[in-house]
């Protein structure tokens, strides 16, 4: 069912740290079966737009904004941006795949085919934690699984209304979740129905933003890698 159910905005909020799974990325969209899909980045890096002008050399449509010191205001910004665009091209579908996630070809086919049989707004998969991250913790790989906007299909019209409400829940994914459970929008939750690699690159990182205010949300293990943010990405360097 690639025709006729409505085209997907597949995007994310990215910065110069992501540069080592990019390529991976760029070739991971290109390779989703649905075929009415628009790439979209908002890069936030900080302190350069070398890596906004790679993201154009790749061929991927973008926007640059300067960060907010928070991680959660950053983030509504960009995903206002991914809003508007998503309005811009008439999309009916918003599909969130985070810079450093690697969905299969067939993932955005089967979760639209998901949505529309159960006449859902939200559909998610599960993606697991860095491996570098559970090793720097001493802890199994497969010990705790992400399930927010690393793979994440919702229809545009619930973005819409989680932005507007943004300031209740002070958090983008939460605002999306507990919107689309205040308006009964229907939700399915995947585990084990494809794979979504959540790429390692943690020597290739650096600090841009400021924690988000809400704990565990970005790291939910106890201890960081010893080398994180140590190295500029070659973008910057």
């Amino acid at each position: 069912m690639s025709s006729g159910t409505g085209k997907v905005l597949v995007g994310c909020p990215t910065y110069a740290g992501k540069e080592y799974c990019l390529d991976e990325w760029v070739s991971a969209f290109h390779a989703f079966t649905y075929q009415d899909k628009h790439a979209y980045m908002v890069d936030n890096t900080r302190v350069s737009l070398a890596y906004f002008e790679k993201l154009k050399s790749k061929g991927i449509d973008c926007s640059h904004l300067v960060p907010w010191p928070d991680w959660d205001r950053t983030f509504l910004k960009c995903w206002q941006l991914m809003l508007a665009r998503a309005q811009d091209l008439d999309c009916y579908w918003v599909y969130s795949v985070e810079a450093d996630n690697i969905p299969a070809p067939e993932s955005l086919e089967i979760m639209v085919n998901m949505a529309l049989y159960g006449n859902l707004h939200l559909v998610t998969h599960i993606y697991p934690m860095h491996k570098t991250a559970a090793q720097a913790s001493g802890i199994p790989e497969d010990s705790w699984y992400y399930n927010e906007l690393g793979c994440m299909l919702m229809t545009r019209s619930l973005l819409e209304r989680a932005i507007a409400e943004f300031e209740e829940w002070g958090n983008i994914a939460a605002a999306i979740f507990n919107t689309n459970e205040r308006y009964v929008g229907g939700y399915a939750k995947l585990t084990n129905r494809f794979e979504v690699k959540h790429l390692d690159g943690y020597e290739m990182s650096f600090a841009n933003l400021g924690p988000s205010e809400i704990p565990g949300l970005i790291m939910p293990t106890p201890q960081m890698p010893d080398d994180y943010g140590s190295v500029l990405p070659p973008s910057l360097q």
